[in-house]
């Protein structure tokens, strides 16, 4: 791919990812819960993802029996256990620590991938990885050093785990030459079917209201069908610990939505924050 165009995949999936509490506020203040709104989410994905693929091309939904593996990787192993744990790490750990904690997978991507597919440790990825964690942490608004629990820190490094579980298992897909709409359409719904036992379906289904449709179409479209196959897509051109670095541009967009339009305050350390996580998009984009 020409220069830098490679990493726009990564760019725009986490700025897509980003926005998310545009869809997700309105639902949560509309009674669904957390679980509610991720099972609502993948399932709509899934079926719009997969009213495309059915258009566009049938084969598109085949697999080999044996890789299924890696779609429960992708859909229950990652996204579902990464959910599960993120919302119950806002729980005890509060939004801004829960976000710090899930911004260690940068680091769990790196350490997996050195072994898994030989991808090389350099003083360069070093450095981006160090200054993501850190600008999470100032973007956040955390700085000031919150004390958490045991419980709560397990379960926010446990969602960092699975959020990076995600480009290890689409990287074993890919190299299995499958599209990133058939990832990300088996993803969607291995993650729906596991989270519904849990989200009271017949309850949710109840309160679906037009607005509630509406926000949950932007949660299933924008901000998932989109980012996961723009992320996979450029799993296709960058290795798994650069995209885990430049998808961090996630809680910087989250932020300024948080500026612009539910007017939170603007610090200079989120301004740091913000130029900390660049700074590695940056590193990682020199080839």
């Amino acid at each position: 791919m020409k220069d830098k165009l490679k990493y726009l995949y990564v760019v725009a999936a986490g700025s897509l990812w980003g926005i998310i509490s545009l869809f997700l506020k309105p639902m949560l203040n509309l009674g669904f819960s957390q679980i509610q709104t991720v099972t609502l989410r993948c399932l709509i994905a899934a079926a719009v993802l997969g009213v495309y693929m059915l258009i566009k091309d049938k084969s598109l939904f085949r697999f080999k029996l044996r890789d299924i593996w890696c779609f429960i990787g992708t859909g229950l192993v990652s996204l579902m256990f990464f959910s599960i744990c993120y919302f119950y790490s806002m729980t005890y750990n509060g939004v801004c620590v829960a976000v710090i904690l899930l911004y260690t997978s940068p680091v769990f991507v790196m350490l997996l991938s050195l072994p898994l597919f030989k991808e090389k440790i350099t003083y360069k990825k070093l450095i981006a990885v160090v200054l993501t964690v850190a600008g999470c942490v100032f973007v956040s608004g955390a700085a000031g050093g919150q004390s958490i629990g045991f419980v709560g820190i397990v379960l926010g490094i446990c969602s960092g785990l699975g959020y990076a579980l995600y480009s290890i298992f689409s990287r074993y897909a890919l190299q299995r030459n499958y599209n990133s709409m058939t990832i990300s359409f088996y993803t969607f719904l291995f993650c729906g079917l596991g989270c519904l036992p849990f989200a009271s379906p017949v309850s949710m289904a109840l309160s679906l209201s037009p607005k509630a449709v509406l926000y949950s179409l932007g949660l299933g479209v924008v901000c998932c069908v989109m980012p996961y196959i723009l992320y996979t897509k450029g799993l296709e051109y960058v290795d798994n610990t650069r995209a885990s670095v430049i998808v961090a541009v996630e809680p910087v967009v989250a932020s300024l939505i948080g500026v612009f339009v539910y007017n939170e305050s603007v610090t200079a350390v989120k301004l740091l924050g913000v130029a900390l996580v660049l700074s590695a998009v940056v590193i990682c984009s020199k080839d």
